[in-house]
């Protein structure tokens, strides 16, 4: 019996050690009656949410202090992983053309709404960056860049280092490098690696990608993986900590779904949101960490609020 009990109270100390942040709030956000949003994005001020529809057609933004709604636009395919200025001030988004299998870039004024294209009916490409003012864009094996507003800072990188997916690949443009990773192939020669949300730290010293339900770190040479465990849709929170939502499903659909965040060496693995049926999904992460957005499957947005212990 002595020793059941020294158990269970080793059990307790290693649950009370894993709660590593405390939910201070949690409220969802009215955008307006029969308004469904869906995949939040924080503008870098922290002030304003860009959202879009389920299918990312079309782009609007939340006032989160007023939570008022604005469109910005109807593009087919502008909700997908939009790049915001560091200064708030502009959005570069996609307009998926179906019939022509092309994806253009424009670039949004987000005070007066002005489009101007950036870049016209390109093959297809995943990810491209928007820094300094100069959007980067992996095309037939190399990035195209183009300077769209004037630069936010004076300041130039010394590295500049660009992360995407292509071909279901990881590929790191490193100064005009071109490195092609594929981190779980040594540990898993049998599996069909397939990566995604693939993202580099806020430190630019590691990449956070998503493989076959679980999300992974490595380095920039696609070396010392930690597995972070079944987490979908991963995002930075800094350097130390990574948040995403934690799914079942039974097939077809899926049942649950809750956010979730863990240390960057794969521990201290927590649950923030409360277990209800709401499935939640897609969270977005403040730039200073306090904050955390996301959807449910039938379009509420929720903000949290939480402080590290």
């Amino acid at each position: 019996m002595k020793k059941l009990l020294l158990t269970v109270a080793a059990v307790v100390a290693l649950s009370a050690q894993a709660q590593q942040f405390e939910v201070v709030e949690c409220q969802q956000l009215s955008v307006g009656a029969n308004t469904e949003v869906f995949h939040p994005i924080f503008t870098p001020d922290g002030n304003s949410l860009l959202v879009s529809s389920a299918g990312y057609d079309g782009l609007g933004i939340i006032d989160l202090k007023t939570q008022k709604y604005k469109k910005i636009t109807d593009m087919h395919g502008a909700g997908w992983l939009p790049a915001i200025s560091e200064d708030s001030k502009t959005v570069i988004v996609r307009q998926k053309d179906d019939e022509m299998q092309g994806t253009s870039l424009y670039s949004i004024n987000l005070s007066t709404l002005e489009k101007t294209p950036v870049l016209q009916k390109a093959e297809h490409f995943n990810d491209f960056s928007f820094v300094n003012g100069k959007v980067s864009v992996g095309l037939g094996g190399k990035v195209t860049t183009k300077q769209v507003t004037r630069p936010v800072s004076a300041i130039q990188m010394p590295n500049e280092i660009f992360i995407t997916n292509e071909d279901l690949k990881i590929v790191v443009y490193n100064n005009g490098r071109r490195i092609v990773l594929d981190p779980l192939k040594s540990e898993h020669p049998n599996w069909d690696t397939q990566y995604c949300w693939a993202t580099l730290s806020p430190d630019k010293t590691k990449i956070l990608f998503h493989c076959a339900n679980y999300s992974y770190i490595c380095d920039l040479s696609g070396k010392n993986i930690v597995n972070l465990g079944e987490m979908n849709c991963p995002q930075w929170r800094g350097n130390n900590h990574v948040v995403g939502h934690d799914e079942d499903h039974d097939g077809y659909y899926l049942t649950k779904g809750e956010i979730i965040i863990v240390d960057n060496k794969g521990q201290n693995r927590q649950q923030l949101s409360s277990s209800s049926s709401d499935i939640k999904t897609f969270p977005a992460v403040s730039p200073d960490g306090s904050k955390i957005a996301y959807h449910t499957e039938d379009g509420k947005l929720f903000l949290m609020t939480i402080k590290e212990k």
